[in-house]
């Protein structure tokens, strides 16, 4: 799926696309698969990479989690890009699932960089 970098693990090789994808994004760290992800704003940032239109990123705040996981759950719908998240769950949570957000940024990958 992803392509390895140096013999990294798929996981790695994810997590630099995703730093790449969010690099210059205020606010936005993305460090793991866990907390980088868990006010919802680094979904936006990746998803506002390839739709600027869906996700309006400048009017989002780290606040306002449940916003930012709808906003982005709704971009990824509006492209085919199943929510296999819960947003409900996601803002009851500081540390989301790591093996459930990097399925999610997975299909973001394969929906956009055509694999």
């Amino acid at each position: 799926l992803v392509k390895r970098e140096r013999g990294g693990s798929k996981r790695n090789a994810l997590l630099k696309w995703c730093q790449r994808k969010t690099q210059g994004y205020t606010g936005i760290d993305v460090t793991n698969f866990s907390t980088s992800w868990n006010d919802g704003l680094s979904f936006c940032a990746l998803l506002h990479s390839y739709l600027p239109e869906k996700v309006p990123f400048s009017e989002l705040t780290a606040q306002n989690k449940r916003k930012n996981f709808t906003t982005a759950f709704q971009a990824g719908e509006s492209v085919g890009i199943p929510t296999m998240l819960s947003a409900d769950e996601l803002v009851q949570t500081e540390r989301p699932d790591w093996q459930a957000i990097m399925a999610y940024v997975t299909a973001i990958y394969a929906k956009f960089e055509n694999v």
